[in-house]
């Protein structure tokens, strides 16, 4: 399969998941509901109810946003760069952050079912996974971008090729 199919594939899911939330029921107290005590005011409400209306689709959506992720960053490097070390690095990426959200996303649902959570750093797990462990995982690809940018997305032979034909287009508008 071609990166640039997976691509297409994982858009139509994601479009699919997006009109399946939106054209479902909302949960019951989507919108908080009514405090016992003070009119006017109204409470988060039970969590878990208001996942029970779209059920795991965000679990399969975030998969799908970490697949497209990686798959953009590998689409822009060249396929006759596309080398053993490239795939190794974009898998172990992949994993890396398919496992903090499998975490993240695990954790909530543990809360969500018996209103318990361990606390790290002073936070609640899911909270740690979400601050440090998503916004860690792209910023593994993002250093991967940074890091091999010559070897994969910028090669020197590739920019000698692109001033090359800029040099040809200036001399033949010159010449014209």
């Amino acid at each position: 399969m071609k990166i640039i199919h997976l691509i297409f594939a994982l858009l139509l899911v994601i479009a699919g998941i997006t009109i399946f939330v939106l054209t479902g029921e909302p949960p019951t107290g989507a919108t908080g509901v009514p405090h016992p005590d003070v009119s006017g005011l109204s409470l988060g409400g039970d969590g878990a109810e208001k996942l029970s209306a779209i059920g795991r689709a965000p679990y399969y959506f975030q998969i799908c946003v970490i697949l497209l992720a990686a798959s953009l960053l590998y689409l822009g490097v060249p396929p006759h760069r596309r080398d053993h070390l490239l795939r190794i690095s974009f898998v172990a990426g992949i994993t890396f952050a398919l496992f903090v959200w499998i975490m993240l996303w695990g954790g909530y649902e543990s809360y969500l079912l018996n209103g318990e959570t361990t606390v790290v750093f002073g936070f609640p797990a899911p909270t740690n996974w979400m601050f440090w462990g998503i916004w860690g995982s792209f910023v593994a690809f993002d250093l991967f971008y940074v890091f091999a940018f010559r070897r994969y997305f910028l090669h020197p032979d590739d920019e000698a090729a692109f001033e090359a034909l800029v040099r040809e287009m200036e001399e033949e508008r010159e010449a014209n």
